[in-house]
């Protein structure tokens, strides 16, 4: 077995169901591939599981399920400078997390399936755009929000679309929605503000957020 096939596997073990052939999301059964590529090889794993909730009306419901993919070897070689850490420690230090979403040879994709109704383009677009706009703006780059925007204008969402980001060298932001390209979007500031949605201070997601800080933890010790 190679060093990457063994470092995948470790992620693999502590996430959500095993499935088919990757993890599947607990809360609203659908199932994450054990690694998503785009250009990199090999490919960019699953390393943190979780469900985004969204209360719409007065009924909490379960917005999208989410995986988190990493480039697991070279985060482990990025990050040896905190490998001195218990594994403990580094779920809560948010230095961590934010070294992870800085390094730009550290490849991050999310992976996003719909799981309601009632989740329709505005709804989901308006969320994201809540915690991007600030972000985007604080950058001078305002009008990149439009651009992330216009990539949905034909996309119809239903229950278990899958949308795709992934982050190309931290300058980069690629779309994907229902594994078809709808846009590359050169800004590294939208990167890691939608990276920082995710693994910032205050995700949108801790369960997603605190699996992937235990999977990266548990592979620095490898």
């Amino acid at each position: 077995m190679t060093p990457f096939a063994s470092l995948s596997a470790s992620i693999l073990g502590g996430l959500g169901k095993a499935g088919s052939g990757g993890r599947v999301e607990p809360a609203t059964g659908y199932e994450f591939p054990a690694e998503l590529c785009y250009l990199k090889k090999p490919c960019p794993s699953l390393a943190g599981l979780g469900v985004r909730n969204k209360k719409i009306v007065i009924k909490d419901i379960h917005v999208y399920a989410l995986g988190i993919y990493v480039d697991a070897a070279a985060a482990k070689s990025a990050l040896a400078s905190f490998k001195k850490k218990s594994a403990s420690e580094l779920e809560a230090d948010q230095a961590f997390y934010d070294a992870v979403v800085s390094t730009p040879s550290v490849e991050k994709s999310l992976r996003l399936v719909i799981s309601s109704r009632l989740v329709d383009r505005k709804k989901f677009l308006d969320a994201l755009e809540d915690r991007l706009a600030p972000r985007l703006k604080q950058a001078g780059e305002p009008a990149t929000l439009d651009n992330f925007r216009a990539q949905f204008d034909s996309v119809h969402f239903e229950k278990g679309l899958e949308i795709a980001f992934t982050c190309v060298d931290n300058k980069k932001l690629v779309t994907k929605v229902a594994g078809q390209e709808k846009g590359a979007i050169a800004s590294p500031a939208l990167c890691s503000s939608l990276l920082d949605i995710y693994l910032g201070a205050d995700p949108v997601s801790k369960d997603a957020k605190s699996s992937f800080g235990k999977s990266l933890a548990a592979a620095l010790k490898e």
